[in-house]
């Protein structure tokens, strides 16, 4: 497996945590710290805005849940499922994802840093204008997802498949793409200078462009 390049900070986790049943969260906890979850299903409400500190999620399901504004700093999710899960506005640093369902999860206007997604499902993801520093995507799919108008710095993509997704209105200089395997993505033109991408992809691009390409 490819090593993460940069200089993104892993999670500061406590030696020891809380173990803690996921169901026992409620308003009456809005913020969490230190605290260990192993199983169960989190239901959340719109109401809530709810804060974790040096947190482990492990084999949790918080599919359709309302997180909207939620914060996470030094959190891992480990085999955990978000299908659906609404993260909009909800800040994150110095987390991690792993192997983790992230199908049709709505990260819009979010701001993740120093994050970490790897062998993640992420198909029909959307990422819309969110706010990315030092985020690495690691061996995980995310076909058809959205990444439309965000804001990337020091975001690397490592061996991920992206067919279908869209980068449109997303600066893309200094992105590389060129481990990463789609037949097509979307992305505006005048948005793609200093995008890192192999000789095969360069052609893909160049279509993009409107050249048209002498395969003789």
């Amino acid at each position: 497996m490819q090593k993460a390049r940069g200089k993104r900070q892993r999670p500061k986790l406590s030696e020891f945590h809380e173990k803690m049943a996921i169901e026992d969260i409620g308003p009456s906890e809005p913020y969490i710290e230190k605290v260990h979850f192993n199983g169960g299903y989190f239901v959340s409400s719109e109401d809530e805005r709810l804060s974790f500190d040096d947190v482990i999620f492990k084999h949790v399901r918080f599919t359709n849940g309302d997180m909207h504004g939620a914060e996470f700093v030094d959190v891992v999710f480990d085999t955990c499922d978000f299908s659906n899960v609404q993260f909009q506005h909800a800040v994150f640093h110095r987390c991690e994802f792993r192997n983790s369902k992230l199908t049709g999860t709505d990260f819009a206007n979010a701001k993740i840093g120093h994050t970490l997604f790897i062998e993640c499902d992420g198909k029909y993801s959307n990422f819309s204008f969110s706010g990315m520093k030092e985020v690495d995507f690691m061996s995980s799919q995310f076909m058809d997802s959205d990444f439309y108008e965000c804001h990337l710095k020091q975001v690397r993509f490592s061996e991920c498949k992206l067919d279908h997704t869209n980068f449109s209105e997303t600066d893309m200089a200094g992105i590389d793409l060129s481990t990463n395997t789609y037949e097509q993505i979307e992305v505006t033109v005048s948005k793609i200078r200093g995008c890192i991408v192999s000789k095969e992809q360069a052609l893909g691009f160049a279509r993009v462009l409107g050249l048209k390409i002498n395969e003789e």
